[in-house]
């Protein structure tokens, strides 16, 4: 026992001394130490990121009729190289203060949704990075926070969660009804399911995503089915031209129609960003010393670095939408380190799962890809959104937000719940809440802006 905590002590003497240079160059052992601990968020993240830009690259391929074999991997291996380079150049050289550029996971279910809005992935990651640039130079994500109440933040979450197993559910069956393994699907789901609760009660969650990536690989041996090696060693492929022309086959679509049918989508991914952000914060907050602020991430310099990434990774070819690299930052917070040596380990792990190529091969691999995806992000996103949830009118605002946002369009189902909430159609008398007449402007302007871009 005595071991345990002097180890507890040293961490968290670590996280209280931790005062690296910002925006001036560091240099690892002299201006930030490492731990062994520094390895597990890594890995998780490196295994997280792989899997997730998958799930983006197969929703967008699935919706624009993309054939070409390799656009998937190609992608992954585009976007982890590209998210590497930034993670190791500003998160663990010029500022570790910021989080890593992530993906932004809950939007992979809305994006079916999206195409059918005749929405263009390129215009909409720019204007997603732009509107992040502003909020983030002006310091606005409180003011984003604040706007979206209680129930709506729920509502917003239980929905995208709600969505997103309901894909991967299907997903994951189709794939095992292929393969003629019907029960292969109903026993991945309850190894999950028994990871999930084990992992929960001996409070190691952070291990989920690589968890449920060993046991969905474990279990698809044991049936006899085996990843497909195809990606060999090699770098991304930066031609822009030949990604939007040729492998999107889509075109570039910069023009001002596609940014317009794009506007409310951005608006909603933007939202997200501060939600997904206390979230992580709050566990970083719970873990770490009272004294050790400087351990927790600066939530502006890095949604700087979010919305570049968006802007810059998407004219390359990209296909995710990035926010903080969560399945980094929680394994982060649960293990008690600081980010500048993992995130370098990161970045390194990173950019040799791009360039081997065969670890995209076994991250796209189906029955490790939904698998984690439902229960390493949105078993997690309704835990979190019924966490917030916190009273009988925020529970009906979150009500129409589910309710609308399935029956006609996720972004309608978050603006009239903004809408009922911040006018007090639904009225919380156990909410102290006050909103300004600038913050009931805000809202009645994000309801026009929406409804006339639908309508």
């Amino acid at each position: 026992m005595r071991k345990n905590n002097s180890r507890q002590e040293l961490l968290n003497d670590d996280l209280i001394s931790y005062n690296p240079k910002q925006w001036r160059i560091n240099i690892p052992f002299k201006d930030y130490n490492f731990r062994v601990e520094d390895i597990v968020p890594a890995l998780s993240g490196a295994i997280g990121k792989v899997s997730l830009v998958a799930a983006f690259a197969v929703a967008w391929a699935a919706g624009f009729n993309i054939t070409n074999p390799s656009f998937v991997t190609e992608n992954v291996r585009l976007e982890i190289v590209f998210a590497s380079i930034l993670t190791i150049l500003f998160c663990a050289t010029l500022n570790p203060y910021a989080g890593p550029p992530g993906t932004l996971a809950p939007l992979i279910p809305i994006i079916p949704v999206m195409i059918s809005s005749g929405v263009h992935p390129l215009p909409l990651s720019i204007l997603i990075g732009v509107i992040g640039l502003v909020i983030s130079a002006f310091r606005y994500f409180s003011k984003v926070v604040e706007i979206n109440g209680k129930g709506t933040k729920g509502g917003i979450i239980l929905l995208f969660g709600f969505l997103g197993i309901s894909s991967s559910l299907e997903k994951l069956k189709v794939w095992a009804d292929i393969s003629n393994e019907s029960e292969l699907f109903v026993l991945l789901l309850i190894v999950g399911l028994i990871l999930y609760i084990l992992l929960n009660k001996f409070k190691a969650r952070w291990l989920i995503i690589p968890a449920c990536a060993i046991a969905a690989i474990a279990i698809s041996l044991y049936f006899g089915l085996f990843p497909t090696f195809k990606t060999g060693i090699g770098l991304p492929i930066i031609n822009p031209d030949m990604w939007w022309s040729e492998k999107w086959g889509i075109g570039w679509g910069l023009n001002a129609g596609n940014f317009i049918k794009a506007l409310p989508f951005a608006l909603l991914a933007v939202v997200m960003w501060p939600i997904d952000a206390l979230a992580i914060k709050t566990i970083q907050e719970a873990n770490y010393p009272k004294e050790a602020k400087k351990a927790v991430f600066d939530m502006n310099s890095t949604y700087i670095i979010v919305s570049l990434r968006n802007i810059v990774g998407a004219l390359l070819g990209g296909a995710q939408i990035s926010a903080i690299w969560r399945s980094f930052m929680i394994p982060l917070g649960m293990v008690k380190r600081p980010i500048g040596a993992s995130a370098l380990i990161l970045g390194i792990l990173g950019l040799s799962f791009g360039i081997l190529g065969f670890p995209i091969d076994i991250a796209v691999f189906p029955p490790l890809l939904w698998l984690v995806l439902i229960f390493g992000v949105y078993i997690p996103l309704i835990e979190v959104g019924l966490n917030t949830i916190k009273s009988a009118a925020s529970a009906q605002v979150a009500a129409v937000c589910i309710i609308a946002g399935i029956a006609v369009n996720p972004v309608l189902g978050w603006i009239a719940s903004i809408f009922v909430e911040n006018f007090e159609i639904i009225k919380d008398s156990e909410n102290d809440r006050i909103l300004s007449a600038k913050d009931r402007y805000i809202t009645a302007g994000l309801v026009i802006v929406t409804v006339i871009t639908f309508f």
